[in-house]
């Protein structure tokens, strides 16, 4: 796939996001292979000659060289099987715009981009709610893809054209990469790669990821940044639709999206608060180079600035800031006016690259109330962008997340489990047998046949359920604890089926397990660092260190098995941490 920085290595071109381009491709590949790329057409293999087949893509939309992407491999086309066609149709969702935003004035201005074949002004597309999708996948996959995945394409697609209207690319592509994959997810033009973690453990990661990857389509491709270091106009945006796309898929209530993406920015909150107390200030600011963001020399030439620090690969900071941002706008301003700018943006913009004056500058214009209470663009710019840190107004805000019925759920069993925990270690033997037959009972009160989207742990009579999301939050509620005993943390995982989770809970299960020495749990990590390699990065540097010489070792064993199929970046990284 391409890269913003040394795209030349892939093929001959012009690095700048400035410098757009077409292209069309043809690629010969032995039968039984299957080619996939960023191209507008779904290409059908044409045989040259016996063994040997052609495959051919186009674009039509001049874009920057960094969005080429090519997959080549033993894929599958995952479809539906007959007998699951029925339960798959009352599944399937489409949602149409709301009368309030199918106001098509927006479509009939001309378009600010280069000559085109564009959707935008294609009365056809323009009602297109779910465009043309296939997902491929390695054939051991393909179960785990029919039982989620294929559903939840359309679903998701459908509520991302609710939420901004016409889909910028005809078609898409959904391509389930291996382990070694570096990220999670990777969005190209219609071609989107999710990494095989995403699969296990129910429909939330991968609902959320696939989520993430289709808001690309508008933010990050269809508009692009300027300058390739405001990485946030895209990961920013992505993350914050990513929660609304994903609500609108699962058909929530007012109430409960409320409570999820307040839950959700708890998780996000800990995680910025965490990376900025761990990270290089330098690296933290959205906006590096200021007043000189967008300028480029007299040659044509730009500097991306700290484009080739490894680390940064693996910082989520242009995510979590920018979405912070987003979410602040959004709530000074009302979700509906903001969205409906979001749209007017899109309209205006598309087939276009940005700087973060231009969103800016249009939505304060649209919204001049703002402006009259201190909200300019300069001072976005001070607060959010051009700083270090937390952003001043995210620290005034509070943490009305405190106030989520979710996040008090959590607060509640996480009390109930130091409690525990304490009563086990001051116990005597006597008292210890008592608390094993309180646990029983808990374990026992666990159904068989256990959802995996949501997990019921019982106390006494009562029943209560937990979203994914709150395992992470009661997991990394627990990691602050100094002391947890054995037996809690196989309590843990046995009341929780950690092992059957998704690769965020088992992430920090993972974490639980490297603090508190509990060897019960070390092939839980082995597996995490073979099968998860896109999140594994950071458990190689807890169990370094840690001090532990059983740690250590399990952790050169797994980098020694793992690193000759590794992503280069991320063997780099483990490999200073190890050695």
């Amino acid at each position: 796939m391409g890269s913003p920085i040394n795209n030349r290595a892939l093929f001959p071109c012009q690095e700048p996001p400035t410098a757009l381009s077409t292209w069309q491709a043809s690629v010969r590949t032995a039968a039984g292979f299957v080619v996939l790329m960023s191209g507008e057409n779904s290409a059908e293999p044409v045989q040259l000659r016996e063994g040997i087949l052609s495959w051919y893509y186009y674009v039509s939309m001049p874009m920057p060289a960094s969005t080429f992407t090519i997959a080549v491999g033993c894929w599958q086309e995952v479809k539906q099987q007959s007998f699951k066609q029925k339960a798959a149709i009352g599944t399937s969702t489409e949602f149409s715009l709301p009368s309030s935003q199918t106001d098509l004035r927006w479509h009939e201005e001309i378009c600010g981009h280069m000559e085109y074949p564009c959707r935008f002004q294609n009365p056809a597309a323009r009602l297109q709610a779910v465009i043309p999708y296939r997902v491929f996948a390695p054939w051991c996959l393909m179960e785990s893809c029919e039982e989620y995945l294929l559903q939840l394409v359309p679903q998701c697609l459908s509520a991302a054209y609710a939420t901004l209207g016409t889909h910028p690319f005809s078609r898409l592509d959904v391509l389930i990469v291996p382990s070694n994959f570096s990220s999670l997810g990777m969005a190209s033009p219609h071609i989107i790669f999710l990494s095989q973690s995403v699969l296990p453990g129910g429909s939330h990661l991968c609902g959320t990821r696939l989520c993430h990857e289709i808001a690309h389509a508008w933010f990050g491709l269809a508009i692009g940044a300027r300058d390739w270091t405001e990485e946030w106009i895209s990961e920013g945006f992505a993350t914050f639709l990513e929660d609304i796309f994903w609500a609108r898929a699962q058909q929530l209530s007012h109430d409960e999206i409320k409570e999820q993406q307040e839950l959700k920015a708890l998780l996000r909150w800990r995680r910025l608060r965490d990376e900025v107390q761990n990270s290089e200030e330098e690296l933290q600011v959205l906006r590096p180079k200021k007043e000189s963001t967008g300028e480029v020399s007299e040659s044509g030439a730009s500097v991306v600035k700290y484009g080739l620090k490894a680390e940064k690969i693996f910082m989520q900071v242009h995510y979590l800031k920018g979405y912070f941002l987003l979410r602040y706008l959004a709530r000074r301003i009302g979700e509906v006016s903001y969205l409906a700018s979001l749209r007017k943006f899109v309209v205006k913009f598309h087939g276009q690259l940005v700087l973060s004056q231009d969103f800016l500058s249009m939505l304060l214009e649209d919204i001049p109330k703002q402006k009259q209470s201190g909200l300019t663009v300069e001072s976005i710019f001070q607060n959010w962008l051009d700083t270090s840190g937390i952003p001043k107004p995210l620290l005034e805000e509070g943490e009305t997340w405190k106030e989520c019925q979710l996040v008090q759920q959590v607060s509640g069993e996480v009390t109930k489990w130091i409690q525990t925990n304490r009563r086990i270690r001051k116990s005597s033997k006597k008292k210890m047998k008592q608390d094993e037959v309180v646990f029983q009972q808990i374990r026992k009160n666990q159904p068989n046949n256990q959802i995996k989207k949501k997990t019921k742990l019982k106390h006494h009579h009562h029943c209560l359920e937990l979203l994914p999301d709150q395992v992470v939050l009661l997991l990394e509620f627990l990691l602050e604890e100094k002391t947890l005993c054995p037996r809690i943390l196989q309590c843990l995982e046995r009341t929780y089926q950690l092992q059957q989770q998704d690769a965020e809970v088992r992430h920090r299960w993972c974490e639980l397990v490297i603090k508190h020495k509990y060897e019960p749990g070390y092939g839980d990590i082995e597996r995490f660092l073979r099968e998860d390699q896109a999140m594994g990065v950071y458990l190689y540097g807890e169990l370094m260190v840690n001090e532990d010489a059983k740690q250590q070792e399990l952790a050169r064993k797994c980098f020694a098995a793992a690193q000759e199929h590794m992503d280069a970046s991320s063997a780099k990284v483990v490999a200073e941490m190890l050695f």
